[in-house]
């Protein structure tokens, strides 16, 4: 995949994945949690870091792309966790709000990096 594809397909998959929560609380009793856009953002800043990151590591050499998927995935939960312990410590939370937040960021950034570093590592020629 180009990165000129990646960059399109992640504003898209960005806008797309914010019509949910822009749209909550009009329709439902829904409320987002505090500092939910600043999660947003530090999530959008994380997936595409990881993904440039293992992106070039990839051009490098194929040799190591199965490590540099775990080594994303890997580094992804470890950040995610303690973002969670840092926004639980500052900010007070009703538990089912939170996960809900948090797990709809994680899940939907989480599918997108796997799927964008899948399709490098499937069109890598192998020698």
């Amino acid at each position: 995949m180009s990165t000129q594809r990646f960059f399109i397909l992640f504003l898209v998959f960005n806008l797309v994945l914010a019509i949910l929560p822009a749209t909550a609380g009009k329709y439902s009793e829904f409320r987002l949690i505090p500092g939910f856009w600043g999660l947003f953002v530090v999530f959008d800043i994380l997936t595409l870091n990881i993904c440039l990151i293992a992106r070039w590591r990839m051009q490098i050499g194929h040799k190591a792309s199965g490590q540099v998927l775990l080594g994303t995935i890997t580094a992804r939960f470890l950040f995610c966790m303690v973002l969670v312990l840092i926004y639980v410590v500052k900010i007070p939370v009703k538990p089912v709000p939170f996960l809900a937040c948090f797990f709809y960021l994680y899940f939907f950034h989480f599918i997108f990096e796997v799927y964008c570093l899948l399709r490098n590592l499937r069109n890598q020629k192998i020698t």
